[in-house]
């Protein structure tokens, strides 16, 4: 069966579809601050390693509703954003839909390549340094769910966003949601927010834990984890149900870093708890994505699918008196 209609039939049968949490990316299950995208004049040791974000928003077939797209903060100089020296940075949003926006094999690769900016431009908005955007919400629609690119896999249409640092060198730190209303967050029943690569501000507090949650479909033997421009500043470590706490390497500045992870036969049709663990209260962002041992990147929802991993004890009863 196909990994991602696999996924998807486990979350209906599971009543984990996301409608009841707000569906805003990142989440409150990953506890990580901001998604961010550097300008492109920013050297890749800020923690962007390609100054662009695609991200996936798929609204179920049923739905007649028109729909929302909002960001939040989607300008560059308030006080989220990574400022290097004078805020200078132009970040351009660009909303797909139609045919290609998800099918097309470049638009799931981890970097821009030709085709991954595939499908029909719906709306598109360059955000500099305005004052009025900052730690506020700037929405694109109402949007047609029909006007999205059908995906039997998903059951429902797919819209993509793309996130470019068009000039500057500055890091702008934002949030997205998917909703019903154009002024508030509303979630969209059964909706979803995904994306292969994920660049993003950790939490600056020491201690603090965020988290990262592929899901091992039944023909996964193995996946392989990277993270760029960590900074030696996290621990990673990984927890599922049939592992605790397993150490996994840590890049440096402007690195990567990667860990090879062959699947238990429990860890299948779960979801696994990559977690990064902040060594300090500095400011910090990097990049994180998740391939197959095909070398597909895997998808990364916002929720865990099947819920928050945890480790099952083997408790022994074989006392001896």
């Amino acid at each position: 069966m196909n990994k991602v209609k696999w996924i998807l039939m486990l979350l209906v049968m599971l009543g984990l579809t996301p409608v009841s949490y707000c569906q805003i990316s990142p989440s409150a299950y990953e506890n990580i601050d901001y998604l961010m995208t550097f300008g492109k004049e920013a050297s890749p040791k800020w923690g962007d390693d390609d100054y662009t974000q695609v991200h996936f928003f798929v609204i179920p077939k049923a739905e007649q509703k028109a729909v929302y797209i909002r960001i939040f903060d989607p300008s560059t100089s308030g006080d989220f954003d990574t400022k290097n020296g004078t805020f200078d940075t132009k970040t351009t949003f660009t909303l797909y839909g139609g045919k290609g926006v998800h099918s097309v094999k470049a638009a799931r690769s981890i970097n821009p390549q030709q085709g991954y900016d595939k499908g029909k431009l719906l709306a598109k908005k360059t955000f500099g340094s305005e004052a009025k955007y900052n730690n506020s919400w700037y929405t694109f629609g109402p949007i047609n769910p029909k006007e999205g690119e059908y995906s039997e896999q998903f059951k429902g249409y797919i819209f993509k966003m793309i996130c470019k640092g068009v000039a500057g060198n500055d890091g702008n730190a934002y949030k997205y949601s998917l909703s019903y209303q154009k002024s508030e967050n509303i979630p969209v029943e059964n909706g979803n927010i995904f994306t292969y690569e994920m660049s993003f501000k950790l939490v600056s507090k020491k201690s603090s834990v965020a988290h990262i949650y592929p899901f091992i479909t039944d023909d996964i033997k193995s996946i392989i984890i990277n993270n760029f421009d960590a900074d030696d500043d996290i621990y990673v470590r990984i927890t599922s149900i049939a592992r605790k706490l397993v150490k996994a390497g840590v890049s440096l500045d402007g690195t990567w870093s990667s860990k090879l992870l062959k699947i238990l036969p429990k860890e299948i049709n779960t979801s696994i708890d990559v977690q990064m663990v902040k060594k300090s209260n500095v400011n910090n962002d990097m990049t994180v994505f998740i391939l197959n041992q095909y070398k597909e990147a895997m998808p990364l929802f916002s929720v865990p699918i099947g819920g928050k991993p945890k480790y099952l004890y083997k408790v022994n009863l074989n006392y001896k008196f």
